[in-house]
């Protein structure tokens, strides 16, 4: 690892794509759906994480990728534009209803990756999809009193080397890792045969998922 906790603070953006869908559901008190392929190389970090530990900052400022900050939890992650972003703002008064809300917003997600012909796709560990024992994505959750904002990203063709090249292991992982690095526990649509690109698959998550997330929102547990 090439962190140096306290070394100060490298000087971390803002990942804030999802700003207008945010707005837009703040706005019209409904639910907003966006999937999209990442436009660029990124490394983003949670909101609290600390980048010295979860990335290689001189890594990333010597190759000029960004280091953003997202508004959800989590540990980094480095996305590129063979990854698809899928986000989901809905209204959902109050701040609790978390862990029902990833089950409900896992599934729906799962169930898409099927009708575009993926394989059975579960939720593992707290917030991450699975095929098997490896991940597909991961995904973070940002409440407000009002809404509440979830995105994933799903690894669909993503550059493996990079993850390698700017992340170190995690400090913080699930029981399901059990300690593997990153090519041992990730996986990509890509690698099991589906061949649609980053653009069709998120062309068709947004067909799919849009009536699915009109039915949503609105009620806490």
């Amino acid at each position: 690892m090439t962190g140096r906790r306290g070394a100060g603070d490298p000087g971390a953006g803002v990942w804030d794509l999802d700003r207008g869908l945010i707005e837009a559901a703040c706005a019209a008190g409904r639910p907003q759906l966006a999937a999209y392929p990442h436009p660029n190389v990124a490394a983003v970090i949670g909101r609290g994480g600390d980048p010295w530990v979860e990335t290689r900052p001189e890594l990333l400022a010597r190759d000029q990728v960004p280091l953003l900050r997202r508004r959800g939890g989590g540990c980094a992650v480095v996305l590129d534009p063979g990854n698809v972003v899928c986000s989901i703002v809905l209204p959902w008064p109050g701040l609790s209803g978390i862990t029902r809300a990833f089950a409900v917003l896992s599934e729906a997600i799962a169930s898409a990756l099927a009708a575009c012909g993926a394989p059975p796709v579960r939720q593992a560990g707290t917030s991450d999809l699975a095929l098997g024992d490896r991940k597909l994505g991961g995904s973070c959750i940002w409440r407000t009193r009002n809404i509440l904002y979830y995105t994933t990203t799903l690894l669909v063709d993503p550059d493996w080397d990079l993850i390698d090249r700017y992340l170190p292991h995690p400090p913080r992982e699930p029981a399901y890792r059990a300690g593997r690095g990153h090519r041992d526990f990730l996986i990509s649509l890509r690698s099991i045969g589906l061949q649609a690109s980053s653009r069709t698959l998120a062309a068709d998550l947004q067909t799919i998922l849009t009536p699915v997330v009109a039915g949503l929102g609105g009620e806490e547990t």
